[in-house]
């Protein structure tokens, strides 16, 4: 047997909070423990850092219950004989509220295939679970919202091959990203085209109205007030974001081997082709409206990087789509160093709207921030 403890993720939420301009804040770090067990494999985050050993001991256990982390210790000890299990974990930091979610597929039950989510969002401070309550004033109002969005916006999207595809009403799971809020579903209720259990994303500016982001609540102590706001602050991350050359919590970066992405994460469709690319839709809530930019050398992908990343719906440091106008982005960011017209033949080249692009040059990617004829943010690329 093999023990993991990989230190896959550093958080220091001190760097953050300066990003954000809050107050300065405990720092947190998350490691990754876990076994291998012949061809099993569990895996599960540990936080460390921040509180006393009694307090990191209640929250680390607080998280293995709410994942079923022992569950799956005791599944894997009935599988030597034959079957296999293979955990995986996502999430992190936010401010002092610490969300994951843990995907387990495998042998779960019986000798059939399955798949399954299991989550925990935490109050560090308060080291209690996060309940759907303390996202809003209203939870009848939010989940009224919500269940409107999934309607309107993402029952359309979805295929028609899905064996299960019920999106309400609600799931009880529910994981915290700085793009949005991610539902985290049952298989029975809702499936991905490779039978995995569904997940949606909805980003916080479709959700704001009934939002509680009042000082001091989860929401603004997770710095998703930041995501709406377009400030001076903002603008600072949206600069250190180009120059990392990734968004915040999308599992992608610009130079990233292509083929190492959609091994973790199955296309959503076949890859499309753009002007001297392709472009890639992928599985799941992480890349909902999200693509993958590459290029088009060869009928495989084996040897190709990510050469862009588009966001084509949500919010991302004050820069909501459909929403922010040229003139407001412009104001907090200054003048781009280059805007170029895109025209009808243009935009249907590259698959975006007709209208203008800016151009922000930040370390050695850019930022770019298409606007509809309308003059309204319609997506946004970063970009070797």
């Amino acid at each position: 047997m093999k023990i993991l403890r990989v230190p896959v993720m550093l958080i220091c939420v001190l760097t953050l909070c300066g990003l954000l301009g809050q107050a300065p804040a405990e720092e947190w770090h998350i490691e990754t423990d876990g076994l291998e067990l012949m061809e099993n494999s569990l895996a599960y985050p540990v936080l460390s850092g921040g509180k006393d050993e009694e307090a990191l001991d209640r929250i680390n256990e607080m998280i293995r219950e709410e994942t079923k982390i022992p569950d799956y210790l005791t599944r894997i000890s009935q599988l030597i004989s034959g079957g296999s299990l293979r955990v995986t974990w996502e999430g992190g930091v936010l401010g002092d509220i610490f969300s994951c979610a843990v995907s387990a597929e495998g042998a779960l039950n019986t000798g059939r295939w399955e798949h399954a989510w299991t989550w925990a969002t935490v109050d560090l401070a308060e080291e209690r679970q996060v309940a759907w309550a303390d996202l809003t004033g209203d939870e009848a109002a939010l989940r009224g919202r919500i269940e409107t969005l999934l309607e309107e916006k993402i029952a359309p999207e979805l295929s028609d091959h899905l064996q299960s595809s019920e999106l309400t009403p609600l799931p009880e799971g529910f994981r915290l990203t700085k793009p949005g809020l991610i539902l985290l579903y049952p298989a029975r209720q809702l499936s991905t085209l490779t039978e995995h259990a569904g997940s949606v994303r909805l980003a916080w500016s479709d959700l704001e109205e009934d939002l509680d982001l009042r000082e001091g609540s989860v929401l603004e102590r997770a710095g998703i007030d930041q995501q709406l706001r377009l400030d001076s602050a903002s603008a600072e991350a949206l600069r250190r974001m180009t120059e990392a050359g990734a968004f915040p919590d999308i599992p992608a970066r610009l130079g990233d081997a292509l083929q190492e992405i959609t091994d973790r994460f199955p296309l959503l469709t076949d890859p499309d082709l753009y002007a001297g690319g392709r472009l890639f839709s992928l599985e799941g809530a992480d890349f909902q409206q999200v693509q993958l930019l590459t290029d088009n050398l060869t009928r495989d992908w084996e040897n190709s990087r990510v050469e862009g990343i588009r966001l084509n719906q949500g919010c991302v440091w004050g820069l909501r789509i459909g929403q922010t106008a040229k003139e407001a982005w412009r104001a907090e960011l200054g003048e781009p160093e280059t805007t170029v017209t895109v025209t009808e033949e243009a935009a249907e080249q590259w698959r975006v709207p007709a209208g203008e692009c800016d151009y922000y040059a930040w370390g050695e990617h850019r930022l770019c921030l298409y606007a509809d004829e309308e003059g309204l943010l319609s997506c946004v690329l970063l970009q070797e």
